[in-house]
């Protein structure tokens, strides 16, 4: 959830509780929520994954190197990915193999039409 939106819920918040909850309680949660998103991940495979997959939007904008590098890497952390608990496993795995799959795909496209 991006700041503003944060923010947005937030103000709405306090115009319908502002009779029942104090101004008080309501700003120290807000300050929270905006600095939620600030907060480091304890798991460095997590910031490993959030920038691989982050690199999907732009991947035709990418280099053959840097796809082929971004499909290693997907390689790398797919057995760590997979040792975790099932529901985790299930959700993070299926991103990082799509994400793979579209590397892979955009590699493949290149190689068929070698201009691009």
């Amino acid at each position: 959830m991006s700041k503003r939106r944060i923010f947005v819920h937030a103000c709405f918040f306090i115009l319908l509780s502002s009779h029942f909850v104090p101004f008080d309680c309501v700003a120290d949660r807000l300050i929270f929520n905006l600095h939620a998103e600030e907060i480091p991940s304890n798991e460095p495979w997590k910031d490993e994954f959030l920038d691989i997959t982050s690199k999907t939007v732009n991947s035709m904008a990418l280099s053959t190197e840097a796809l082929q590098s971004l499909v290693e890497r997907c390689d790398k952390l797919q057995p760590i990915i997979e040792g975790l608990e099932a529901t985790p496993r299930k959700i993070y795995l299926k991103r990082l193999i799509k994400s793979k799959s579209l590397f892979n795909f955009v590699i493949e496209s290149r190689k068929e039409i070698p201009n691009k």
